[in-house]
């Protein structure tokens, strides 16, 4: 099992920086410490370990100004190519620089490596250059948008959130956030910011309230990606609370944790989904919501109205 994780621990780090330098430096014949430079201390780090905490691919994304970032130093394991964790790796900082409001992303592409970067978006600019060890590279460069977040179903994920804003002002207010949709697993943002109580802890409404649109948003994207249509309304929430929350919220919705089937719908029905919602605080579940949902076909629900 592979996890993405912020090296920050001074063992972490030691392990990072010499997993880069035995798959990019040590080759070249590159000594120890050669592949640190002045602008470690300030970028965003991201490594894939396995079970035993040892690296399997790391990567750099440097802030050269508001708009833009740099990724540098992307390495994986050799005998774990073509696994897909260098497509993960490169999510993992992508979303990074999507935090930090980043609009566009730039690489210096060794020549084996342009193809790479091309399956992840990136499009040449200019013509190629020699680094310092004179090695051949390519400038790339992606340019960044709300879509380009979401693993799956951008442009449905984006429209989604415009409904939130739109249709839901609260949440807009709020400050709720689609985080990801991966096809299995939907998660959101909500912001400490504005939805804090006197205790300097996240407010238990804002809590539930993120909660139910997670559970709807989830339901609402299944709709859409099957072409059915229907009005979704909660019928039901019950929330349980663990832990206080300090920090940003990230909710999540697994449809693996949903019951029911939105099959009724073909038949004109109405139908029903048990969907659940964990509220997370530092990776550990916070709070745990139970929504119980009922998704009329638009022909009832427009006669109800």
């Amino acid at each position: 099992m592979f996890k993405v994780i912020c090296p920050d621990a001074s063992g972490e780090m030691d392990k990072y920086y010499r997993f880069r330098w035995e798959v990019l430096n040590k080759p070249l014949q590159l000594p120890l410490g050669s592949e640190r430079d002045a602008y470690d201390d300030h970028s965003i780090h991201r490594m894939i370990r396995d079970r035993q905490g040892e690296p399997l691919a790391v990567g750099r994304l440097f802030l050269s100004d508001n708009k833009e970032a740099l990724i540098r130093h992307v390495a994986v394991c050799p005998e774990q190519r073509k696994l897909g964790l260098g497509t993960l790796l490169m999510m993992a900082l992508e979303e990074a620089a999507h935090d930090e409001g980043v609009e566009r992303i730039v690489v210096n592409a060794r020549g084996d490596a342009q193809a790479f970067f091309s399956s992840c978006g990136f499009e040449p600019a200019g013509n190629p250059t020699f680094d310092k060890v004179k090695i051949k590279v390519q400038q790339m460069v992606k340019e960044l948008s709300p879509e380009h977040r979401f693993v799956r179903q951008p442009k449905l994920c984006t429209q989604l959130q415009q409904m939130f804003n739109q249709q839901i002002p609260l949440s807009e207010k709020m400050g709720v956030r689609l985080h990801q949709y991966t096809g299995n697993e939907l998660t959101t943002k909500l912001p400490i910011a504005g939805n804090g109580n006197p205790h300097s802890t996240m407010f238990a409404g804002s809590i539930y309230s993120q909660a139910v649109l997670s559970g709807w948003g989830m339901i609402w994207l299944m709709l859409e990606e099957h072409g059915f249509a229907g009005d979704i309304v909660l019928a039901k929430g019950e929330i349980k609370h663990r832990k206080a929350i300090d920090q940003d919220a990230l909710a999540k919705v697994k449809k693996s944790q949903m019951k029911g089937s939105l099959l009724p719908l073909i038949e004109g029905k109405k139908c029903k989904m048990t969907v659940t919602v964990q509220v997370c605080h530092n990776k550990e579940v916070a709070a745990e919501f139970k929504g119980f949902y009922v998704i009329l076909p638009k022909l009832q629900a427009e006669l109800d109205s």
